[in-house]
Parts: C-alpha cells; sequence; structure tokens
C-alpha cells in the first residue's frame, strides 16, 4: 500500500462564543493489494458474540459476517471493561494485528459510577490514540444500548447513554477518520431482546447485534474507499 500523511488543523465551536481547535495526524493507507483487516474491541457485548459465533448461534451469522473478499474481521472483548482498562489492559492486541479499522463497543460499564460527559472525554482520547499511535485508518465508535426494563434502575441509564452518545457524537465531528453508530434496533428498553438481567442480550438480540456490527464493518469500509 501507499501511505499518504498530512497534517491539517479543525475548529468548532459546540457552544456559542466558545471555540476548540485540534491539528489532526491524517494519514490515508491507499491499498493496492490485500483485504483490510477490521477489529471489533469492547467489553462483554463482544466476547459473548465472539464465542457464540464459533457455535455458531444462528445460521444466518457467519464467523467473518460474510465479508470473505472484503474484509477480515477479528473481534477481542473482555467482560466488565471500562475505557480506562481497556487502554491499559487490551490494547496489546492491536499492535500484532495491525488492524485497517477498530469499532469500539465501549462506554456501558463507565456509566456506573462516572459522569457521561467524562467517559466520552476518555473514549474522544482512546480514538486519537488509536489514530495516532497505532496507526489505525478508521475508527467507529458505537453507540451505548440501553439496559432492558428488568434491569433496576434502567431509566437513569437511558438518560446517562442518551447524554454520553450525544457527547462523543459532537466531540468526534472533528476526526476525519472517525465516525459513530447507533444500534438501531436497541432503540428502546422494552423490546424483547434482553437476558433476564436486562444487560446482556437474547439470541435474537444477537443477531440483531452481529448484523448492526456488519454495518458498522461496511460504513468504515466505505469510508476506507472514499
Amino acid at each position: 500500500f501507499r501511505i499518504l500523511s498530512f497534517r491539517f488543523r479543525i475548529c468548532f465551536s459546540p457552544v456559542r462564543s466558545v471555540q476548540f481547535c485540534r491539528e489532526f495526524n491524517y494519514t490515508r493507507f491507499v491499498m493496492a493489494n490485500g483485504v483490510p483487516k477490521v477489529l471489533i474491541l469492547g467489553h462483554s457485548f463482544v466476547k459473548r458474540l465472539q464465542s457464540d459465533l464459533k457455535a455458531p448461534f444462528d445460521t444466518r451469522a457467519d464467523s467473518n459476517f460474510h465479508l470473505e473478499g472484503t474484509a477480515t474481521v477479528h473481534l477481542f472483548g473482555v467482560g466488565g471493561r471500562t475505557v480506562d482498562k481497556l487502554r491499559r489492559y487490551d490494547l496489546h492486541v492491536v499492535t500484532p494485528l495491525a488492524p485497517d479499522v477498530v469499532i469500539l463497543e465501549v462506554g456501558t460499564k463507565d456509566l456506573s459510577n462516572v459522569r457521561p460527559e467524562v467517559v466520552g472525554s476518555s473514549i474522544e482520547e482512546l480514538v486519537g490514540s488509536l489514530l495516532d499511535d497505532f496507526s489505525v485508518t478508521m475508527v467507529g465508535v458505537c453507540h451505548v444500548i440501553p439496559r432492558g426494563i428488568s434491569f433496576t434502575d434502567w431509566e437513569d441509564f437511558l438518560q446517562r447513554a442518551s447524554i454520553l452518545n450525544n457527547y462523543v457524537r459532537v466531540v468526534l465531528e472533528p476526526f476525519p477518520n472517525a465516525f459513530c453508530w447507533t444500534h438501531k434496533d436497541f432503540s428502546s428498553p422494552h423490546k424483547d431482546l434482553y437476558l433476564a438481567d436486562g444487560v446482556h442480550v437474547n439470541p435474537l438480540g444477537q443477531y440483531f447485534l452481529y448484523r448492526s456490527y456488519r454495518g458498522t464493518i461496511l460504513q468504515a469500509l466505505g469510508r476506507l474507499r472514499s
């Protein structure tokens, strides 16, 4: 592949009369041959899906998301991971794999005891580190899905998740090679997609999550090509 690199500066104003500026090192990998590598990285959702895909849990699912010849997909997840713990303990998988794309499923566990804005800033730093320090070409950040109604304080979690998702959407707007993704099938806590704990998903929810990750990957690959 060829590598095109340049630096530029973007300023934005999320609040009137307050302006933030950030400089970016933009690296574009132009692949002449080979298939892009994708890493889905995160907490127990990723861990459980990785395990279920080995079964497989659904005849419609495929361990490479039916993307043979288009992308090679890898999953790495650890239960209970916060953004900080992921940065400290899990980024060792990024260097040897050298993925072109990283899809992040993070932030859920943090909301138990950390303000959404603080979590969002941690996610922004993680995205910047993946792009600048690990030379990842494209990063997709999945919005936190709500807890099911069987979860204690699901309404409070829904509010906190909404604040986090909006915050991440705003802070990632200046990043030319990062984007947010919404798991649209999980738009409501009232949907019958959860296990009894209201946290993890049932088989139908797992398939919907699998299908949504595939959409995230296709979005990232489309951005790579453009």
